[in-house]
C-alpha cells in the first residue's frame, strides 16, 4: 500500500514539474510556415533595409523558422497592404510598412484595405523630414520662411516627393499651424527634388534627414527645421519645428509591423517580443541609423493607438487639401 502511495506521489510530482517546465518555456509559434514579410516598396530604402534585418535576425528567435522578404511595390503601397489584408490569418504573413498605410486610407478612393484588416504588432523606428532652403533665399530660420510667406501669400513654392507623400502632409500640417499659404510642387520622388534644390530651381523643399544631411553640413542647403519630436543627431544645429515656435508639432515617418486581423494572439505576442528585442540591439540600431531611421520602439497597444491617431490626422489634412487619387 505504501509503495503504491509513493509511486502515485512521485507521478504527481513529475506531472507538476512537467507542467511548471512547460510554462517556463518561451511561447512557440503555432505555425511552421515560413514567415513572409511583405514590403510595399522595391528593394533599397529604409523599409526594405529594416525588413532584411528582420529576415536575418528573426529565424534564430523563432526556433529556426524561415523568414522571407516579399517586395510588392505599386499604387503607393496599396498592392502590398491589400495582399496582406486578404492573406490567411495564421500568422504566416505580415506587412512591414510606413506612413502611407494610414495616408492611403483617405488619399485613395478605393485603397483596397481598411485599418481594421490588420493586427498591429510593433513599431520599430521613425524618422523626420527636414525643411531646407537654397542659400539664395537668405532664409536662416523657419521663422524667416514663414514671415516671407505671410508677407506674400503663395509666393514661395515648396517641393516634396509627391502628392500625399508624408513630407507633403508634414508641410501641410505646418502651414495649417502657421496659418500661411505656400505653393506645393509635387515631384516624382525625392531624388529629382534634391537635384532641383541644389541647383536653386526651387527655393524650399522638405526631404528626409538622410538626403538633407550631407548638403546641410556642406552649406549647399540651409536646414530650417526638422519635423520630428527630437533633433536629428547628425544635424545638431537644426531645431525641430516645435522648438521653432509650434508646441506639440510632430510629423515623423514611422516603420512598423502589422499582421492580418484575426491572427492568433500568441503569434502577435511572440513577434512583438522578438522584434522589439532585435530592434534594441546596438547592431540593428546602428544599421537603421545609417538608413536615416532612429529606433523608436512601440509595443502592440501603443502602436495600435498611434495608428488610429495617425489615420485621423492624415484624414483631416487630406480633407482640408481636397486631395484624392483614384
Amino acid at each position: 500500500m505504501r509503495q503504491a502511495f509513493v509511486t502515485r506521489r512521485r507521478s504527481l510530482l513529475a506531472a507538476a514539474a512537467a507542467s511548471c517546465a512547460m510554462y517556463a518555456l518561451p511561447v512557440l509559434s503555432q505555425t511552421s510556415k515560413a514567415l513572409r514579410v511583405v514590403v510595399p516598396y522595391p528593394p533599397g530604402g529604409g523599409v526594405d533595409a529594416t525588413a532584411r534585418l528582420l529576415a536575418e535576425k528573426l529565424p534564430a528567435a523563432l526556433q529556426g523558422r524561415a523568414v522571407m522578404v516579399d517586395n510588392r511595390p505599386g499604387a503607393g503601397g496599396n498592392i502590398a497592404a491589400a495582399a496582406v489584408a486578404k492573406s490567411d490569418a495564421d500568422g504566416s504573413t505580415v506587412l512591414l510598412t510606413s506612413n502611407n498605410h494610414t495616408i492611403n486610407l483617405s488619399l485613395y478612393q478605393k485603397p483596397g484595405y481598411a485599418l481594421a484588416d490588420f493586427a498591429p504588432i510593433a513599431q520599430i523606428g521613425a524618422s523626420g523630414f527636414v525643411v531646407v532652403a537654397h542659400p539664395s533665399t537668405k532664409f536662416k530660420t523657419l521663422g524667416d520662411m514663414l514671415n516671407a510667406a505671410r508677407a506674400e501669400p503663395n509666393s514661395i513654392p515648396f517641393g516634396t516627393g509627391g502628392n500625399g507623400h508624408p513630407a507633403h502632409l508634414a508641410t501641410e500640417l505646418l502651414k495649417a499651424r502657421a496659418k500661411v499659404s505656400m505653393q506645393h510642387i509635387p515631384y516624382k520622388g525625392s531624388g529629382p527634388l534634391t537635384t532641383d534644390l541644389l541647383g536653386g530651381q526651387i527655393p524650399v523643399g522638405v526631404i528626409s534627414v538622410l538626403a538633407a544631411q550631407p548638403f546641410v553640413a556642406s552649406g549647399q542647403l540651409i536646414g530650417l527645421a526638422v519635423t520630428s519630436k527630437e533633433r536629428w543627431p547628425d544635424l545638431p544645429n537644426v531645431p525641430t519645428v516645435e522648438q521653432s515656435g509650434f508646441p506639440g508639432y510632430e510629423y515623423s515617418a514611422w516603420i512598423g509591423l502589422l499582421g492580418r486581423s484575426g491572427m492568433p494572439a500568441t503569434e502577435v505576442a511572440l513577434l512583438e517580443k522578438q522584434v522589439l528585442a532585435i530592434a534594441a540591439t546596438e547592431e540593428v540600431r546602428s544599421n537603421l541609423y545609417k538608413q536615416g531611421i532612429a529606433v523608436a520602439p512601440k509595443g502592440t497597444a501603443e502602436f495600435r493607438s498611434m495608428l488610429a491617431q495617425d489615420a485621423v490626422v492624415n484624414r483631416d489634412l487630406i480633407k482640408s487639401m481636397g486631395l484624392t487619387l483614384d
